[in-house]
């Protein structure tokens, strides 16, 4: 097994909701900074434990929750406490007036917002420290118990499924790490463990992220997967929405996004035939697309139209998870192919689950609501003459906006033979989609691309469903050409960066640090200007792993 051991800027150090208690609101987590090792935590004041090892310093593990080195390692043992032993004297820094005070060999800081305490001992020529936020925890431990954490920590990995392609087993088991370090543990009004896309800057939980997580957790740990599901649930309203955004304590949004919560449920049926966990979750999602439904459909001509915020310049479309797509640059309702298209395909599943739980009203309802949405769609959001499914306003004219949403009913199935051929043509335009890192969220030849997250650049999830699609149709070759070219360039920003990001350069040059996000980047990165592409992201983890283990569900 060889674990990541890359350090670098903008990878997530923190304590994970699988091993114990998280607090969402007091969230004690670092960002790796660039000079090893200084951590960061982004508080409304930052706040930095540094521990000044050197830029020749060598590790051997640089996990979400512990730096193991030759002559160093620094662990969380808590959500409040870090732990380590270091060849050097470790570092108290903070932005603003604190006041320390130092109680034997423990400093006691006051900044604006928070106690902080560094204790630190001196053993045969090693600096053995703890550090702890809002919680007095003074105890330094013997380098037995640093011993002892360590293998607790790396036996997780141990455990877990081995990597099936030996070239990426180093970015397999950094994604690994990013899935376990953005786990929470159950709080407030979220009665179970829950995910999040990233603990800096996000922190709250996202409808299609947590599916996308249990997609992956599907694959060793079922219960993880379950819970992923059961979280979102657990915050639906009575008459069945769901909102994008949530938290343990609110936190809620006033839209909602794509349904894909009966085929996550699917997915993990298919691994242990759970009934009972199919009868837990099957009400509410079958209330979820009944409310998309009732509430997404203007015109009532049975496709769905995403709610737009067209005078939000950076996010005109957050509900679609595409926030500042051009296809919402159009201050118009439109019939949205993808939304559409994850309705026809979510209803499938949902039939499918009511067959397994023997209801087979509900099954014949759902699987009558894929048969009416999936005819729409051909009839009403197909080109002809260009080979591709587009938007359509409500006067009845498509918009001639390609994205790879005009590719997605492959990946539902929902397309003729004949329809995908023409589609497969032009996803291998190399001036358009056929980037050196396919799929760009906008082709390349046209005005309104921009290397600017859903304006241009290349998403992993986007490329999940269009090998799924590939596959669907017999296109095997050109769906592990698509794996391989997404992989490669994974593999390449990896071991220049330690960082998994949130969307790549579909032309593969620019390092995703330096890619705009709803604007430019500071020449030097740092969240606190502009926040860049996200590091340790984890549906990107997800879809990584499922692709080097050549998962397709």
């Amino acid at each position: 097994m060889h674990l990541h051991n890359q350090y670098g800027y903008g990878q997530l150090f923190c304590f994970s909701g699988y091993d114990g208690e998280t607090s969402r609101d007091d969230d004690f987590v670092a960002m790796m900074m660039g000079e090893p090792i200084t951590l960061r935590f982004h508080f409304d004041k930052t706040v930095t434990l540094k521990i000044p090892v050197g830029e020749k310093a060598v590790f051997n593990a640089v996990t979400g929750d512990i730096l193991d080195g030759e002559d160093f390692f620094i662990a969380f043992l808590d959500k409040n406490t870090i732990v380590g032993k270091s060849p050097v004297k470790p570092l108290f820094l903070s932005e603003g007036d604190n006041r320390p005070l130092q109680e034997g060999n423990t400093a006691k800081i006051r900044t604006n917002f928070a106690y902080f305490f560094l204790t630190t001992e001196e053993r045969a020529g090693a600096y053995y420290f703890t550090f702890s936020y809002r919680v007095r925890n003074t105890k330094v431990l013997s380098q037995e118990e640093l011993d002892n954490l360590k293998s607790k920590r790396i036996s997780y990995f141990e455990k877990l499924p081995k990597c099936k392609d030996e070239r990426y087993e180093q970015l397999y088991y950094k994604c690994l790490s990013v899935n376990k370090e953005n786990i929470y543990s159950a709080e407030g009004e979220i009665l179970c463990r829950w995910t999040t896309p990233d603990r800096v800057p996000h922190r709250f939980m996202w409808i299609w992220d947590s599916v996308f997580h249990a997609m992956a957790f599907t694959q060793y740990d079922l219960d993880m997967a379950k819970d992923c599901i059961r979280s979102v649930l657990s915050t639906q309203e009575e008459d069945g929405f769901l909102s994008h955004m949530m938290g343990p304590y609110g936190g809620f949004s006033n839209v909602t996004q794509p349904q894909v919560l009966a085929w996550g449920a699917w997915t993990i049926y298919q691994k242990d035939g759970d009934k009972a966990f199919l009868k837990e979750v099957v009400s509410g999602i079958a209330k979820f697309l009944r409310w998309t439904m009732k509430n997404r459909d203007k015109n009532g001509n049975g496709l769905l139209e995403w709610f737009t915020e067209p005078n939000y310049t950076e996010c005109k479309c957050g509900e679609s998870g595409l926030d500042n797509s051009p296809r919402f640059d159009f201050a118009m309702d439109m019939d949205a192919v993808d939304f559409s298209t994850y309705l026809c395909n979510d209803a499938k599943y949902l039939a499918l689950i009511y067959e397994a739980l023997g209801d087979s009203q509900n099954a014949a309802y759902f699987k009558g609501v894929y048969e009416g949405v999936k005819e729409k769609i051909n009839a009403l959001l197909w080109r002809e003459e260009d080979g591709l499914y587009y938007d359509r306003t409500f006067d009845g004219k498509l918009t001639g906006v390609a994205t790879p949403a005009s590719f997605l009913p492959m990946f539902a199935g929902l397309c003729s033979q004949e329809q995908a051929d023409r589609m497969v043509k032009v996803l291998l335009d190399e001036k358009r989609f056929w980037t050196a890192l396919p799929v760009p969220t906008m082709p390349k030849d046209s005005s309104y691309y921009e290397k600017d997250m859903w304006r241009g650049c290349s998403w992993l999830n986007i490329n999940y469903f269009l090998i799924l699609g590939l596959r669907k149709y017999g296109y095997i070759e050109l769906a592990n050409e698509l794996r391989e070219r997404t992989l490669n360039a994974v593999w390449k920003w990896y071991k220049k960066t330690g960082c998994i990001f949130e969307f790549y350069d579909a032309d593969d040059e620019i390092c995703p640090f330096y890619l705009s996000r709803k604007g430019p980047q500071p020449e030097v990165p740092d969240y606190r200007e502009h926040i860049h592409a996200i590091t340790d992201y984890n549906w990107s983890a997800c879809f990584i792993e499922l692709l080097i283990n050549e998962i397709y569900t």
